[in-house]
């Protein structure tokens, strides 16, 4: 997947194959160094954004040491927010005197959002233009109560939910994989046919789904189309470096805007989202906080969910790593017998039963007896470091070596560096749904990548030096051929990683990561406004109330915590650009 459709047929010459050769050695010769010295791990250009080692089987979690923070929980994060003794918004006029809180995006309507920026923007305009402005800002709340949008259309954040700062779905998540995690979580709850006003939409809701529908309509096409575009020639050619021009060309530039558009456009998007969710957005009273994500209740839409996919909502919470561990993490053995399960409870025969029985135990007697040595399976390219992911995104502008060859030395040296024996086996049965859908991605990007390798060798043989206008047919069969890898087998990958069954949630709630909003305590609006920021080192007790799960408490006092805003969100490195 990473060469270069412009090489075709240029590596006749003596001179550029030792170029690639070169290039060669020493991208591998840099990454066996780093992989084999005792410091290898040590590069990491962020602190915050070191990931997570993926376990092979369900582990107990290594005690955490004095100098490590805990994370910051869904309860801690609001009442943070709450204590912020300044908005990012402009206080509404209309809350003056009255008693407010602050609040994130995830309470911070788009009303709220839509008459702060008004009353900001007001005093600039003449005159004899504020009374139509006042017209206006009347018809625009009319539109917003009157127009509805189905939920099912609507993204949102993890923590929005009830996500703690250190829980998978924020670090396993892309945003058509966020999307298809929302959609189970609202079929699973009975939502599929609400419909919500666009007043009453989110900032975090109005983040999230922009970011959707610009990677699902801008940034993927245009990444698929660049896989298609034609041979557009060299800036090199009739230069005294027109021996290289194979490697240069308007291609590999326009490759290099696409990426670095797409890179720069994800980077804004992760600190919008950041800021959305860890900081006060806007100081509101308890009624408008109220009116956050409520649905119409005059509006519903009749959507008929089919009966598998409201059967597999119903399996499924969103994870949390102290109550719900993720299926990824759960081992395949496991999944077995869940189909067994399954399988039995659809057959209509006690015959039927005890066949199926004695097939599952044939099936998982072969899986305990073969072994694999599971660390010999490269990290999977979301669990990468940042200096990991920048080095694999740029290698794939290396002919040869970028792609498949360098992701799989990349995944590991990632495993060599947090101390995985490569020689370590485990059975089959007890291989993680992770490690087994690594190895999957990695063999079918492996073969993408010979099969277009191989094919771009052969063109050159057979067609000789491109022309401008040339489409290499195996560059165009690749870029097809990736489709299911990147958009299909990642986005299910990053799914399982982020939902639980909802049989392991050890509160017996099912509920997941969610039960931790059902039970937050919302922080009480006030009259007066913190003048100081909290004291560091403090923390939030836990809620003692409880309550129906659905929405948090509303107007229960809170303590007030002073945990400081998490990090951005980790980089995210397709395996194939």
């Amino acid at each position: 997947m990473a060469v270069v459709g412009s090489m075709r047929g240029q590596r006749s010459g003596r001179g550029k194959t030792w170029f690639v050769r070169v290039s060669a050695v020493a991208t591998l010769t840099a990454f066996s160094a780093s992989a084999f010295t005792s410091n290898g791990s040590a590069a990491v250009l962020s602190p915050a954004l070191a990931p997570v080692p993926t376990p092979v089987a369900k582990q107990t979690a290594p005690p955490r040491t004095p100098a490590t923070k805990p994370a910051e929980t869904f309860q801690e994060r609001i009442d943070r927010i709450a204590a912020s003794p300044r908005s990012l918004l402009r206080p509404l006029d209309e809350n003056r005197g009255q008693a407010t809180v602050c609040v994130s995006g995830e309470f911070t309507t788009m009303s709220v959002v839509y008459d702060s920026l008004f009353e900001s923007l007001l005093p600039s305009l003449p005159p004899q233009l504020r009374a139509n402005a006042y017209a206006a800002r009347d018809a625009a709340h009319r539109d917003m109560k009157r127009l509805n949008v189905s939920t099912l259309a609507i993204s949102d954040n993890p923590m929005a939910l009830g996500a703690d700062t250190d829980d998978p779905s924020l670090k396993y998540r892309g945003p058509i994989s966020q999307w298809m995690v929302m959609q189970l979580l609202k079929i699973k709850d009975g939502q599929e046919g609400e419909a919500i006003p666009v007043g009453n939409i989110t900032l975090a809701q109005a983040v999230e789904t922009a970011w959707l529908y610009l990677f699902a309509t801008v940034i993927a096409p245009t990444k698929f189309a660049l896989q298609l575009t034609p041979f557009l020639g060299s800036p090199l050619e009739g230069t005294s470096l027109a021996s290289f021009q194979g490697y240069l060309t308007y291609n590999t530039i326009l490759q290099i805007a696409v990426q670095g558009g797409a890179l720069g456009a994800q980077y804004t998007y992760q600190a919008i989202s950041n800021m959305v969710m860890n900081q006060c957005v806007a100081r509101v009273t308890e009624d408008q906080r109220a009116e956050a994500g409520r649905p119409s209740e005059d509006v519903t839409y009749d959507i008929d969910i089919p009966a598998v996919i409201r059967s597999v909502a119903n399996q499924l919470s969103l994870a949390d790593n102290e109550t719900c561990d993720a299926v990824g993490n759960v081992p395949l053995s496991r999944i077995v017998t869940r189909t067994r399960d399954y399988v039995q409870s659809t057959a209509t025969t006690d015959a039927q039963r005890t066949q199926v029985a004695r097939e599952t135990d044939a099936i998982l007697a072969r899986m305990k007896t073969t072994r694999i040595p599971h660390n010999l399976i490269p990290a999977d390219p979301a669990d990468f470091t940042q200096l990991e992911g920048a080095a694999s995104l740029l290698g794939s502008l290396i002919p040869y070596v970028g792609g498949a060859p360098l992701d799989i030395v990349i995944g590991l040296k990632h495993n060599l560096d947090q101390g995985d024996n490569p020689l370590e086996t485990v059975s089959v049965a007890d291989l993680t749904v992770t490690k087994s859908l690594t190895a999957a991605y990695y063999s079918y990007y492996l073969s993408l990548y010979l099969f277009t390798t191989v094919g771009g060798l052969a063109e050159g043989e057979i067609f000789g030096s491109p022309t401008v206008g040339f489409l290499s047919p195996t560059r165009a069969i690749g870029a097809v051929a990736a489709l299911p890898l990147t958009y299909g087998l990642v986005n299910f990958h990053n799914v399982i990683r982020s939902m639980c069954f909802t049989e392991d949630d050890t509160t017996g709630t099912g509920r997941g990561a969610q039960l931790n909003r059902d039970n937050a305590t919302l922080p009480s609006a006030s009259t007066t406004t913190p003048t100081a920021p909290p004291r560091a080192g403090s923390r939030a007790s836990t809620p003692s109330s409880t309550r129906p799960s659905g929405t948090p408490n509303r107007g229960a006092a809170s303590t007030t915590t002073t945990r400081q805003p998490i990090p951005g969100l980790p980089m995210q490195i397709p395996g194939i650009g």
